[in-house]
């Protein structure tokens, strides 16, 4: 497989794996995984100091102890806004508790109740721009409507302002028609995706009788003990409350729009002097204007809710003041005794008390595990109040410290960026996939970063998952790849090349571009002297026992120099050198390597004869060698069934002739000009001597070869005979037959082959010099020998 190909594969891994997360991430399948990141990047951005002027009233466990238990007395409540409102000079109150017609209960006495509930709707209407008052959409059935009080959601259909029903709320005569401001104290659970409330519904529109109707259902049970079976019924567009003698003592609208916000916005709203005519509802943002210009401008998810950011967690307050309920009652009662008593620094003293509430925003709420409203934070684990959230939230507006999402476009278009910069960059390797780690820990800084300093939140999961799936697929991939390429390479490669070349081809990643291609190359063909009469003398087994340890021998020895074994021919060698694998240095590799084989030979021959168990043509078994360099042709040559990775061309007829030339001239090692030439240049220290120039069959250009000797052969033998023979050599060159004869038989005296050889070049040299001598001057003479046989 080429790079292109492994390039399409792992493309095609990468593509996989980012769509296999972008539908996980569209399915929404991760949400709630995100919202687990979203507490981590709370938790490292730490809490946030923030100007909302905030005071917590907790109705706690002391409190339950001192009003006792419920169905509580509302005049508690009642005597609470006083106190905060009057001298405590509160900016707003917001009671996150639900006083509706539900918590009254049939243990209390019921004409203390009505009394209760008077007095609270007494405080509620005297204070009522400054108190909000908490309803939640529970589930629970209307007695009027016959309809549960389902959270109204636009993304799920369940939104029309006719038809929504009424949440479960204070009504009469805690509130009145038009008097008493209501806070959704709702969660948006499904947005919120867990148990970390991120999420409040920021407003519900209703449209039709249905609060005329809540009012008349409180009016109904407030009235019933003195009016004679009190029931509503519709007279033209109204609501009217009358009994069996047509007392009618309240008459409402039928038609009535209103707009209920989420707590936290009602409570902001309550704050600044505000109602809802001054929120102008969009598809995207609630935007409150204030004396004609835009106050705040609050971002809405999908179409309805707020997201909210969480400033603190509880029993974490870094500035906010926490005080128990029943301290604020017992105060409030203390100054009403020193003030009936008279006692003005009793009630100066009390009015110094209530000053810490002067222009707060005070958040009333249940602490008390007990009363089960609590939820976590994303600074608790343990569950904690859930009127923090509303305060939260009011914090959010006043700070403007609004929380923003990637879109949906930029959330895939960040999941396919960073999965194919980190699996691209990984697919690499080296130190491209240390930048891909970088990238990665970068991205994941700036999930971080955004959200600490921006209010940002950038996806996480979807981006880092498919990053680190896709890196991991195409690495694995690419090292499977890898190890298939070194198992190839070793099967194609093992029986032929050095194993030591062959983990350099693996270590390098180089693919030998198998198929047929030009390379520059020295050729190497070696045989044996005198095989056919040896094989007649030896027993088949002799023979293979023979010749596998002569060919592992000299196999052994080309490999330590690199050399590729091209094939076995019976007992020929054909190997080469300077492929697979390119190397500059290949003719003096095959160089050393001939006469290594020369010396391995002559080892082997000492070895058999001290065995005894072989004739004497084993013992004077030789090697001829022929070398030459050039271009060549190498890859796999033959059929799609068989193939052999083998060399062809020019340079490696060459260097076959010189082997079977070598036996003309009596030589065992024959080189090529060019290959000797190349081997000194590369620093090869070789003993040689120009033999020759000839012109081989099958050729029309003359070359210069030489005769190899090997370091059996000391300098002291062989450097008088190259003197001698190298001088007649070039007065044979010369035309000057007589005295290159004469310099011939002179160095035939110091051939250090001719005790074992059948003749020796001087030999030859002689008689082509005689031979000359009789037939006179050729024409065109250029000094090359023409041979005529292979």
């Amino acid at each position: 497989m080429n790079n292109f190909k492994q390039l399409l594969v792992s493309l095609g891994l990468i593509l996989l794996s980012l769509l296999i997360w972008l539908l996980v991430m569209l399915s929404g399948f991760l949400d709630g995984v995100e919202q687990e990141t979203l507490r981590w990047r709370y938790l490292a951005r730490g809490e946030l100091s923030s100007q909302a002027p905030i005071v917590y009233v907790d109705l706690d466990a002391e409190t339950v102890s001192y009003m006792g238990d419920r169905p509580w007395d509302r005049r508690e409540f009642g005597v609470l806004l006083e106190a905060l409102l009057g001298p405590g000079a509160a900016r707003v109150v917001s009671v996150d508790i639900i006083l509706s017609k539900f918590g009254a209960g049939a243990l209390l006495d019921m004409n203390r109740a009505r009394q209760g509930d008077i007095f609270l709707g007494q405080a509620v209407e005297t204070h009522a721009d400054r108190v909000v008052l908490a309803a939640a959409y529970t589930g629970v059935k209307s007695a009027t409507t016959d309809e549960f009080a389902l959270l109204p959601l636009l993304r799920e259909g369940r939104y029309d302002a006719e038809t929504a029903p009424f949440p479960e709320a204070p009504t009469f005569p805690i509130i009145k028609f038009e008097v008493g401001r209501l806070g959704l104290a709702n969660v948006d659970e499904s947005l919120s995706e867990g148990v970390v409330p991120y999420f409040v519904p920021g407003f519900v529109e209703l449209s039709g009788p249905r609060y005329s109707y809540h009012l008349i259902d409180g009016a109904m049970r407030h009235k019933e003990h003195f009016m004679n079976e009190p029931y509503a019924h519709v007279v033209d567009d109204y609501v009217v409350l009358t009994d069996l003698d047509g007392f009618v003592t309240d008459k409402l609208p039928m038609q009535h729009e209103m707009t209920l916000f989420t707590l936290g916005l009602e409570t902001f709203l309550a704050a600044y002097g505000l109602d809802e005519n001054a929120v102008q509802i969009s598809s995207d943002s609630l935007t409150i204007m204030r004396e004609g210009a835009v106050f705040r401008e609050i971002p809405l998810v999908q179409r309805q809710s707020i997201e909210v950011n969480w400033f603190e967690g509880w029993n974490r307050s870094i500035e906010n003041e926490r005080i128990s309920m029943q301290a604020v009652l017992r105060q409030a009662d203390a100054l009403a005794d020193a003030s009936s008593a008279g006692d003005q620094a009793r009630v100066a003293e009390l009015e110094a008390w209530f000053e810490r509430f002067r222009g707060q925003v005070v958040f009333v709420g249940p602490v008390d595990p007990q009363l089960k409203d609590i939820s976590l934070t994303p600074f608790n684990r343990e569950p904690v109040p859930k009127v923090g959230l509303h305060a939260n939230l009011y914090r959010t507006i006043e700070d403007q410290a609004y929380v923003t999402r990637a879109d949906l476009g930029t959330s895939v278009a960040i999941v396919c960026l960073l999965t194919m910069m980190i699996s691209l960059l990984a697919l690499r390797g080296g130190a491209s996939r240390m930048f891909a780690i970088l990238l990665m820990i970068t991205y994941v800084t700036v999930t971080f970063v955004a959200f600490a300093l921006f209010h940002c939140i950038l996806p996480l999961i979807a981006p880092v998952g498919s990053a680190l799936s896709a890196a991991v697929v195409v690495v694995l991939r690419k090292l499977g790849s890898e190890e298939w390429q070194r198992r190839r390479i070793k099967t194609l490669f093992g029986a032929y090349v050095a194993p030591k070349l062959v983990d350099e081809m693996v270590e390098s990643k180089q693919d030998p571009k198998l198929g047929g291609v030009e390379a520059q190359i020295t050729a190497l063909f070696s045989d044996v002297e005198g095989f056919s009469s040896l094989s007649e003398e030896l027993s088949p087994d002799q023979l293979v026992s023979l010749m596998n340890e002569y060919l592992g021998a000299m196999t052994n020895v080309f490999q330590e120099r690199s050399g590729t074994l091209d094939k076995y021919i019976g007992d020929a060698i054909v190997t080469m050198f300077g492929m697979p694998v390119p190397v500059s240095d290949h003719a003096s590799r095959a160089c050393l390597a001939a006469v290594n084989m020369q010396l391995c030979h002559a080892s082997l021959r000492k070895k058999w004869a001290e065995s005894g168990q072989w004739p004497e043509s084993v013992l004077n078994m030789r090697t001829r060698i022929g070398l030459n360099s050039g271009p060549a042709v190498i890859g796999n040559m033959g059929s799609e069934m068989r193939f052999n990775y083998t060399m062809m061309g020019d340079s490696v007829n060459l260097a076959a002739r010189c082997e079977s030339g070598a036996k003309c001239y009596g030589v065992y090692t024959m080189a090529t000009e060019h290959t000797l030439s190349s081997a000194l240049e590369e620093g090869a220290e070789l003993n040689y001597r120009k033999l020759d120039r000839v012109v081989v069959k099958g050729r029309r250009q003359p070359v210069e070869v030489y005769e190899l000797w090997d370091p059996s052969m000391s300098r002291e033998t062989t450097e008088p005979c190259k003197l001698a023979y190298e001088a007649a050599l070039e007065l044979y060159f010369a035309a000057k037959w007589e005295a290159a004869l004469a310099g011939f038989e002179a160095a035939q005296k110091h051939e250090p082959s001719q005790a074992f050889a059948p003749t020796t070049p001087s030999l030859l040299l002689q008689a082509r010099c005689r031979e000359l001598l009789e037939s006179g001057d050729p024409s065109n003479w250029d000094g090359a020998y023409i041979m005529t046989s292979k």
